[in-house]
């Protein structure tokens, strides 16, 4: 039995060298580095069987010049942003407001029909596909945005109908722009009790009648959405098709690009926010150029280990430390989008170095973006 296992452990110690590249190279990392073989050329005489290549290779324009160089390379990008931020807020920004949550729109949806439920206003039509949920005409009474709610959710607007209002309500899940997350917005329209054509579809502009119930039903909604989270997710998986970000990287001939599905104020507000989140110095601004002027190096670490700030020597070692080149982050409209570009402004060792600390950058920028 001793000999049994002693000659397992010799084989698998065996092998163990062998893929580790100590008995010499193995077939497989011999294949990798002679690369692809000629297509198989069968004679004229022969019948010809059609062909079709199951994997191609594209060709690969090599824009960074990259190609026969050796470069660091980094871990992968990781799959959600790592640095923390409340789960459930209310942002706003002019007069646009919303909810942020940093869960999945798969998650939120479920959660986002059950409060319209529990709360006893009726839904007239939901889309889980494109995330859109519209309620019926609920009556309420006239007054503050507590009155009014209390008055539809309790019904007692019935009794004083001569006073009553209308209301309906249109609430959008989106995807975040942070990966993983999600944005609800509320639309509300209103209208007096009776004489309406009860068939007639709204007119919804994007624009609430009333602001301050529209912040009302937000508020209820995100602490309802806030205890609701504590219980355990629950997944729709009709929903789970909206997954794509409002921020993506673009590979360009031209160089990376850091594309922003969103008008310009939010798109600049975003940028800005995320390069104080990554702490990127900001040396100026130029919001009439849509420029931010920064200062960024390789050796960059927006959120350093333990043992960096317990040897690096404290505040008296940040300020001996380069504070890099200096780079200009441009921002420019597009259709329906917001393109954001970077430009090395101080003068880099390699062309090649000056793409890669570029690329870096705007990955950094779309990591802290919010």
């Amino acid at each position: 039995m001793i000999r049994v296992v002693s000659v397992l452990l010799l084989t698998l110690l065996l092998s163990g060298c062998g893929w580790l590249g100590w008995f010499g190279k193995s077939d497989e990392q011999k294949r990798l580095e002679t690369g692809s073989s000629e297509p198989t050329q069968v004679p004229e005489h022969l019948d010809q069987p059609r062909f079709v290549d199951a994997m191609p290779i594209p060709e690969v324009v090599d824009y960074r010049g990259l190609a026969e160089q050796e470069v660091e390379l980094r871990l992968p990008d990781a799959l959600s942003t790592t640095f923390g931020v409340d789960q459930v807020v209310i942002r706003r920004l002019g007069d646009d407001r919303w909810v942020f949550l940093d869960l999945p729109v798969a998650t939120i949806w479920p959660q986002v029909v059950l409060f319209w439920e529990e709360h006893h206003l009726p839904v007239a039509q939901l889309n889980p596909r494109r995330g859109t949920l519209e309620t019926e005409w609920i009556l309420g009474t006239s007054g503050n945005p507590d009155e009014i709610y209390e008055s539809m959710t309790s019904g007692s607007a019935w009794e004083e109908r001569g006073m009553a209002q209308q209301y309906r309500f249109r609430v959008r899940v989106e995807p975040g722009v942070r990966t993983g997350s999600t944005e609800l917005y509320i639309e509300q329209i209103e209208r007096p009790f009776g004489g309406f054509d009860p068939d007639a579809e709204p007119a919804w502009d994007g624009q609430s009648d009333n602001p301050e119930l529209e912040g009302k039903m937000l508020s209820v909604l995100a602490y309802y959405l806030g205890d609701r989270m504590a219980e355990g997710p629950t997944v729709s998986l009709l929903a789970a098709g909206l997954q794509e970000s409002k921020a993506s990287l673009v590979a360009e001939p031209e160089g990376m690009v850091l594309k922003y599905k969103l008008d310009f104020d939010r798109a600049w507000a975003t940028v800005g926010s995320a390069l104080e989140n990554a702490k990127v110095t900001v040396e100026d601004l130029d919001r009439t150029s849509a420029i931010y002027y920064v200062y960024y190096s390789s050796r960059h670490d927006p959120n350093p280990g333990f043992f960096s700030r317990v040897f690096g020597g404290g505040e008296d070692a940040e300020e001996d430390v380069d504070p890099g080149h200096r780079f200009r982050v441009q921002l420019a409209p597009e259709a329906e989008e917001v393109r954001v570009t970077v430009d090395v402004e101080s003068e880099l060792a390699s062309n090649t170095e000056s793409l890669i600390l570029k690329e870096r950058l705007l990955k950094l920028i779309k990591e802290y973006s919010t």
